[in-house]
């Protein structure tokens, strides 16, 4: 067992299948000497929206959970439904960001009734589903606890571009200060999506942030950023107080840095990113299935208990 799963089959005992990678590959192991060989993923497969939403979302999750936002088994990433625009995806309960795959998401309607899935949801559901309700421009939420960003969210300080990705957030965030309970109630879910108004993103005071995006790859991509800014000013301030761009060139830098095509390449670099991180894991999956393909009775040689 690896980070909890059997690497040859998922806990539902069937076959995980082909890399969820859209920009990665495959693995294979050839030959009677055990050779490996990396081989073109499956990003040519014809995939539904819906289907390429939930891979999306899954490597969403994986990809802020190794980037820093992972907290055991807290924090959601949800999708707006492509089929259903009152229903969302989101990550299930019980894992670790980290852990994610499509068969732990969830599919939530804006009652709170749950659709699809074999998990249960988060308790902070309304979280997503109350900014949904008001901002028909967002797609994509991520709720995470990221060590630097919550210890942020301890002060009143207002956040500072004091690094090219702060110019994304030279607007002062909102900031939520209501309560730092778990919003788990319809109401609260609206209070917060009433302090985030119009903005990319809210800190939670003493709880943690906020993120919302027309895209799972804008949305992530802000998270990612967001959390970044915020180490990057806590180092400054080591060092002295810190000098921050002006409210005018911060504009000026946004609208010529953070383009749609900035962000799409900041999303295939954390893909990569996570990729290389996971290959390890990948090549031992192939190299068991691989045992299993030519020893039959291995599964039953080792008790059938996982690896």
């Amino acid at each position: 067992m690896i980070g909890g799963r059997n690497l040859k089959n998922n806990r539902e005992g069937e076959g995980r299948g082909p890399s969820p990678y859209k920009f990665g590959t495959t693995i294979s192991i050839t030959g009677k000497d055990g050779a490996w060989m990396m081989n073109e993923g499956p990003a040519n497969t014809a995939k539904s929206a819906r289907e390429e939403a939930k891979e999306k979302l899954a490597l969403a999750c994986r990809i802020l959970g190794s980037e820093g936002h992972d907290d055991l088994d807290l924090g959601h990433v949800s999708v707006r439904d492509p089929n259903n625009p009152d229903r969302m995806i989101i990550k299930g309960r019980g894992l670790c960001l980290s852990e994610i795959h499509e068969e732990d998401l969830v599919t939530i309607d804006f009652d709170y009734r749950k659709i699809e899935g074999k998990r249960n949801p988060h308790g902070e559901m309304p979280i997503h589903v109350e900014i949904y309700k008001i901002r028909k421009d967002v797609n994509c939420i991520v709720h995470t606890h990221p060590m630097y960003a919550t210890a942020f969210s301890a002060t009143e300080q207002i956040l500072r571009p004091v690094n090219n990705e702060g110019v994304l957030f030279a607007n002062p965030l909102p900031y939520y200060d209501l309560l730092t309970d778990l919003i788990i109630e319809p109401q609260q879910g609206a209070s917060l999506a009433q302090k985030l108004g119009s903005e990319k993103a809210s800190i939670m005071k003493n709880h943690g942030i906020v993120v919302v995006g027309e895209t799972i790859e804008q949305a992530t991509g802000r998270a990612y950023l967001l959390e970044k800014t915020i180490k990057t000013l806590c180092i400054a301030k080591v060092f002295g107080e810190p000098k921050w761009t002006d409210d005018e060139e911060a504009a000026t830098k946004a609208n010529h840095i953070f383009t749609e095509t900035r962000i799409q390449a900041i999303w295939d670099t954390l893909v990569r990113r996570l990729e290389h991180r996971e290959m390890p894991l990948r090549i031992l999956e192939a190299l068991l299935h691989k045992m299993e393909m030519s020893l039959p009775g291995i599964g039953k040689q080792r008790g059938g208990r996982s690896i």
